[in-house]
């Protein structure tokens, strides 16, 4: 099944919802810029109380080159002071503008164990609500050279079961498009988009998606 990772979770109740809605695992942001950071003092207090089967994924920008990059918590936040560690698990950001964004791609040869495409913005770091053209994540995945692929950008109740149809991505990555407000989950919208992800996987007969 396609799994489902819930981002910018920042406190302790919307983590808790999105584990009871379903979801595979949850996203913490740790980029003071985006207004849904978390302190590295406070991630405890919002996973904490989760139990030791929901992975979290702290979301956080190299020192080294400025790229983006997600990694399993605990411990990944001190770990992007610096050059990232090849031998640490570890997922690429790649931001796409449009098809020539697939250059970035080819080109990008750095061992990590799954893309995920995001929509670019100028100034944001995700979570703007905005889709890219999903042709160009289709097109990607012949890129990926065995790596995963997990799409975000855009993802809502709405429009997250044509994405999953069209591109059968591993995994898709929600963070505005199930929130009330920047950092505060919908409680509605969170249980709507992960029952239309499970809908379309069992329309489709799937058990797994590579």
């Amino acid at each position: 099944m396609t799994r489902i990772k819930i981002c910018g979770i920042t406190n302790a109740k919307d983590a808790q919802a999105a584990v009871e809605a379903g979801a595979d695992a949850l996203g913490v942001i740790a980029v003071p810029e985006s207004p849904r950071y978390v302190r590295p003092e406070d991630v405890h207090d919002v996973f904490g109380g989760l139990g030791p089967f929901t992975p979290v994924v702290v979301v956080a920008r190299t020192a080294a080159d400025g790229s983006d990059y997600l990694a399993p918590y605990p411990g990944p936040i001190q770990f992007y002071d610096g050059p990232r560690d090849p031998h640490r698990p570890a997922i690429r950001v790649f931001r796409i503008r449009d098809s020539r964004s697939l250059t970035e791609i080819v080109d990008y040869v750095e061992p990590v164990d799954a893309l995920l495409l995001d929509t670019f913005h100028e100034t944001a770091l995700g979570g703007v609500g905005h889709a890219f053209d999903w042709s160009v994540a289709v097109a990607a995945k012949s890129l990926l050279r065995g790596r995963k692929l997990l799409l975000a950008g855009g993802l809502t109740p709405d429009n997250v079961a044509e994405a999953v149809a069209a591109v059968r991505p591993f995994a898709v990555d929600v963070s505005s498009g199930v929130e009330a407000e920047p950092g505060r989950k919908d409680y509605g919208k969170l249980r709507a988009f992960i029952q239309a992800v499970r809908q379309v996987d069992l329309a489709h007969g799937v058990s797994s998606i590579e």
